[in-house]
C-alpha cells in the first residue's frame, strides 16, 4: 500500500475568510461548530444572503471556496478533524474553520478519503501537530503534510463498501428514531398542551395561575413534587479521582453531542473516592438531567446510574411526574427556563430558581395513561440507540483493521455498492 501525503493526492483549500453578515434565513454558513462525530449538527446555524454567497463562494478549482460533490470538509478550529463528505444535494456556504479536500479522482475515492480522515492514524496525527492552547487550530500546510495510505482504487471501493454498510444502518436507525421521538413531542403537546386528551370532552376547565386547566389537574412548583440533584467536579489534578474511574460523569458536553433522548455514557468517568471528596451526586437510572449553565436546557435521560459535573440539575422523577413527562416539559419550557436564568460571565440557573417554576400536574390516570403510550415508544428509542452504539463501536474497530490491511478487503467477497458517477 502506497504511503502518501494528503497534499500528494488533495488539493487543499478552506472557507472564507470574510467577515460576513449573518441573517436569519438565506444560505446556510456552517462553522466548525456544525461539525460532529454523527455527522453535520444543524441545530444552530448561521445564515448569509444570497449576494454574500454568490460574491464569497464560487465554483473555483484553485480556490475551493464553494466545496462540491465529493470534496471531504472537517473542522480545523475548536473541535479539530470532524469530517463530512459532500453530497449531491448539499449547497452551504464554510467559513475558515473549515478545511475543504478535493481529491484527485483518478487515484482516490472520495468516500474512502473521508474515511481515512475518521482513522486514527490520520486523527493522531493531526492531533499530535495542532497548535493553540486555549483552542487548538491547524493550517492548510499541516494539512498537506499528514499522512494518506493510498490502496488501489479498487481496494478502496471494497473498503468503503464494508464501512458504508454500518452506516447505512446507523442511518436508518437515526431516521426511526427521529420519527418516534417527533411522534411521542407530538402526543405530548396533543395531551397537555392543547388538552386533546383521551375523555377530555367530559372534562370541565377550570383557572389557575397557568390559564385554564382540565378540573382535577394541578399547578405546583416543580421542588414539591420532585427531588433536584446539582453535580461537582473532583479535582483535576489528583489522579487518584480519575485514573480507572468506572462512574459515570456527565458534562454538558456529553448532552449537546449526544442528539438524543437517552445517553449511555460519558467520554470521563471518576473514581469512588472521587465520588466522595467531590459534590457530585450518584442518581439513578432513568432522570432527567437538565444542563443549567451557559447552554441551558439541553435535555437527555441516562439510562445507567451516574453523577454530573456543576452544570446541570438533574431531575429525579416521581409518580406524579414520570421521566418521560418531564423530559417533553423541559422541552416545551425550555425558552421560559432561559429567561429565568441569571449571571454576568455566563447565564444560570440555580435549583432554587428552578424548583419555584409552576408545572401543570396532571391526574394520575391521564399520567399513567400517558406512560402507557409513551413507554413502547421511548423503548424502541432506547433499544435503536444502543444498536447505533453497537454499529459504530464495530465499524470504528473494522476502519483501521482495513485501511492498515490488517484485514485484506480484496480478499473479501463482496462488490463495491457504487457507481463511478454516483452523488455519494
Amino acid at each position: 500500500m502506497i504511503e502518501k501525503k494528503i497534499g500528494d493526492y488533495c488539493v487543499v483549500g478552506d472557507g472564507a475568510h470574510a467577515k460576513i453578515q449573518r441573517k436569519k434565513s438565506g444560505f446556510m454558513y456552517l462553522t466548525s461548530r456544525n461539525f460532529k462525530s454523527s455527522g453535520l449538527d444543524l441545530s444552530k446555524v448561521d445564515y448569509i444572503s444570497q449576494e454574500d454567497f454568490n460574491k464569497h463562494f464560487k465554483d473555483d478549482s484553485k480556490a475551493l471556496t464553494k466545496p462540491k460533490v465529493g470534496d471531504v470538509v472537517f473542522s480545523i478550529i475548536g473541535t479539530i478533524g470532524e469530517p463530512y463528505l459532500i453530497k449531491a444535494n448539499d449547497d452551504f456556504g464554510l467559513s475558515s474553520s473549515v478545511a475543504i479536500l478535493r481529491p484527485n479522482l483518478k487515484v482516490l475515492f472520495p468516500p474512502y478519503l473521508y474515511y481515512w480522515i475518521k482513522g486514527q492514524r490520520f486523527q493522531s496525527a493531526l492531533h499530535s501537530i495542532k497548535s493553540g492552547v486555549a483552542q487548538g487550530f491547524i493550517s492548510l500546510e499541516m494539512i498537506r503534510s499528514l499522512p494518506l495510505k493510498c490502496p488501489p482504487l479498487f481496494t478502496q471501493r471494497k473498503i468503503v463498501s464494508i464501512l458504508s454498510a454500518y452506516d447505512d444502518l446507523i442511518e436508518n436507525n437515526a431516521r426511526r428514531i427521529k420519527i418516534l421521538e417527533e411522534m411521542a413531542q407530538a402526543i405530548y403537546k396533543e395531551w397537555f398542551v392543547y388538552f386533546r386528551f383521551p375523555g377530555h370532552e367530559r372534562v370541565k376547565m377550570v383557572d389557575s395561575e397557568l390559564g385554564k386547566i382540565p378540573e382535577g389537574w394541578a399547578v405546583k412548583p416543580i421542588g414539591d413534587l420532585i427531588e433536584t440533584l446539582g453535580g461537582g467536579t473532583p479535582s483535576t489534578t489528583n489522579g487518584e479521582y480519575w485514573e480507572n474511574g468506572e462512574i459515570i460523569w456527565y458534562t454538558p458536553t456529553d448532552i449537546t453531542s449526544s442528539n438524543g433522548i437517552f445517553i449511555q455514557k460519558s467520554a470521563k468517568q471518576i473514581t469512588q473516592i472521587g465520588l466522595e471528596k467531590s459534590s457530585a451526586k450518584m442518581f439513578p437510572a432513568y432522570c432527567v438531567m437538565m444542563t443549567s449553565r451557559a447552554t441551558i436546557g439541553e435535555v437527555a435521560i441516562n439510562t445507567k446510574p451516574a453523577c454530573t459535573n456543576q452544570g446541570f440539575i438533574t431531575c429525579i422523577p416521581s409518580s406524579r411526574l414520570p421521566s418521560f413527562y418531564l423530559y417533553f416539559w423541559i422541552r416545551q419550557n425550555k425558552e421560559m427556563i432561559i429567561s429565568l436564568a441569571g449571571g454576568a460571565t455566563y447565564k444560570e440557573i440555580n435549583k432554587t430558581t428552578f424548583r419555584k417554576i409552576p408545572i401543570l400536574v396532571p391526574s394520575k390516570a391521564v399520567s399513567d395513561s400517558f406512560v402507557s403510550v409513551i413507554n413502547p415508544m421511548f423503548n424502541q428509542i432506547e433499544n435503536l440507540q444502543s444498536q447505533i452504539e453497537n454499529l459504530r463501536h464495530t465499524r470504528d474497530l473494522l476502519l483501521p483493521k482495513l485501511i492498515s490491511g490488517e484485514i485484506d478487503a480484496p480478499e473479501l467477497d463482496i462488490l463495491y455498492a457504487v457507481d463511478a458517477n454516483e452523488n455519494y
